[in-house]
């Protein structure tokens, strides 16, 4: 199990952070949901939020029928079984699943009687939005918020205690998403250093698909890493274009939290000679502007790069931020999940399964299991801390080496994607773990491991549990003790792995002059 050493959050605010008392005149008797987080070592609290600030937070609310619904996301999904491919609409998976509208009027209801404005029901009858201040939301739920500094540079809100809800209306509702930010999606993306790997094979390999313009060629040649078109030809991608499957029809969906240029992508397009139609759906606002951290850009150009012919659109949400709690990480997710509009969902975005609130990761489960039941394969980047998902990137925070794995790649519905070091792209590719923690050269040039390791929080699903003994999924290290005990094992990180050693970086546009992995754009 996963330990570590934490401070109770309301035991750390004392009196500084009074009580808000229950608003409703004669309310019925009310209960906690949930507990209150708790500070990682190393935070303090500096003070209150003020009042005036401005936070969205999501109801999310319970399905209906949470055994159905596992069972036939199960179902639908497993090929023999009678359900395989009978997937629903959003319209159908609400009308089966969703929150019945007796629920959905009465936390409407509650949440008006103590002060709040619900914003409209999401497509799927499961989560109610509400943008408020923050002295409106600690009276409707009777609690505080405050403001922690963490070890590092980053800051933080938190809510004292658990929120109160109306005891009529408790069992309907899964989680308030977004009352804190002490467990922040962050991308999980390293940016290559010094000596990135110059491949045993030319850098012009001809795929059938997207190929490097002149600049990108000489760059490679020059600095190291890898061409789309080399990725392509290393994991086998050159029969599907030569057969003229370039994804056309296909709508690509893309995770994230922060914003990209435009021009970096026109700069690929232009030096690949592709096409694509990008479309941008802001969700909360959106991810603000600029180029981001590279993460957003890198998703982008690879999913144009290897499948030229499908339709790319991107949700941004903004993500949690020291300024006010927010649910845009999973409002996003929501949104995605809900429009139903592409059926490969695809984020590079995680956080510490052992930080993040229970009632969120379970709240974001019910999500998954919906995108199984609609069809959309959700894969997700396993983190790049190695076993120990908790750990704090440089100048973060403290290092944290108690053994973690990161969500949603933890997620049963969710495919996790670990990393490998691809030494070279063939014709017989070359390739082995990524894990660069040992070489104190490696960890100081391109730093980092492939994420993975047992979850927490998650049983072992069946598509592992009963896969093949060869493939060494059910092992020494298996065991149920982590996730609960009792009978079965604890889900394993990553199910599949592909090149993400920054020492053997993927070339793109970033940033206008820069990139990760090392070359102009232009």
């Amino acid at each position: 199990m996963v330990h570590r050493k934490l401070t109770m959050l309301a035991a750390a605010v004392g009196c500084a952070a009074a009580m808000a008392l229950w608003a409703a005149p004669g309310s019925m008797a009310a209960t906690r949901l949930g507990v209150a987080p708790h500070l990682p070592t190393g935070a303090s609290v500096v003070g209150l939020l003020p009042g005036a600030t401005r936070v969205n937070v999501a109801v999310a609310l319970r399905p209906r029928d949470p055994a159905g619904l596992q069972s036939f996301a199960n179902e639908v999904s497993t090929p023999g079984s009678s359900l395989y491919g009978q997937y629903l609409t959003p319209a159908q998976f609400a009308a089966r699943f969703g929150a019945t509208p007796s629920q959905i009027t009465e936390v409407e209801s509650s949440l008006r009687s103590h002060g709040l404005s619900p914003g409209p029901l999401s497509p799927n009858g499961l989560s109610i939005p509400v943008s408020t201040t923050a002295g409106q939301l600690e009276q409707a739920f009777s609690t505080s918020l405050v403001r922690v500094a963490l070890s590092g540079s980053r800051a933080a809100i938190a809510n004292t205690v658990a929120p109160l809800l109306d005891a009529n209306i408790a069992g309907a509702v899964q989680s308030v998403v977004g009352l804190d930010t002490l467990a922040h999606p962050r991308p999980l993306l390293q940016h290559s250093a010094v000596g990135a790997v110059r491949p045993r094979a030319r850098a012009h390999v001809v795929t059938g698909g997207a190929q490097p313009c002149a600049g990108v060629q000489a760059a490679q040649a020059g600095q190291g890493g890898f061409t789309t078109d080399q990725i392509a030809s290393a994991y086998g991608l050159s029969g599907l274009y030569l057969t003229g499957d370039q994804g056309a029809g296909q709508t690509i969906i893309l995770y994230e939290l922060e914003p990209y240029d435009p021009d970096d992508i026109a700069a690929f397009q232009a030096c690949y000679g592709t096409h694509a139609q990008i479309a941008n759906i802001p969700v909360d606002g959106g991810a603000g502007d600029g180029p981001g951290a590279g993460e957003a850009a890198l998703d982008i150009e690879q999913a144009i790069g290897f499948a030229p012919g499908a339709n790319i659109v991107v949700y941004e949400g903004p993500n949690s931020t020291a300024t006010g709690p927010g649910s845009g990480y999973y409002d996003t997710w929501s949104a995605i999940i809900g429009q139903d509009r592409g059926k490969v969902v695809s984020a590079s975005w995680g956080q510490c399964e052992a930080l993040e609130p229970a009632g969120d990761a379970q709240a974001l489960g019910v999500l998954f299991a919906e995108a199984a039941a609609q069809g959309q394969t959700v894969v997700s980047a396993s983190g790049d801390e190695g076993s120990e998902g908790c750990n704090n990137p440089p100048g973060q925070g403290p290092p944290d080496f108690s053994l973690a794995v990161a969500d949603p790649a933890s997620q049963p519905f969710v495919t996790g994607v670990g990393g490998t070091r691809l030494e070279s792209p063939g014709p017989r590719p070359l390739e082995q773990v990524w894990n660069n923690g040992g070489s104190p050269l490696a960890a100081l040039t391109a730093p980092g491991a492939s994420g993975g390791g047992i979850s927490s929080r998650w049983r072992m699903p069946s598509y592992q549990s009963g896969a093949p003994g060869w493939l060494g999924v059910v092992q020494s290290y298996s065991t149920s003790a982590y996730c609960g005990g009792g009978s079965g094992y604890c889900r394993e990180v990553p199910d599949v792995s592909a090149n993400s050693d920054p020492a053997t970086p993927y070339l793109i546009y970033w940033n206008g002059s820069g990139s990760v992995g090392g070359f102009p754009r232009g």
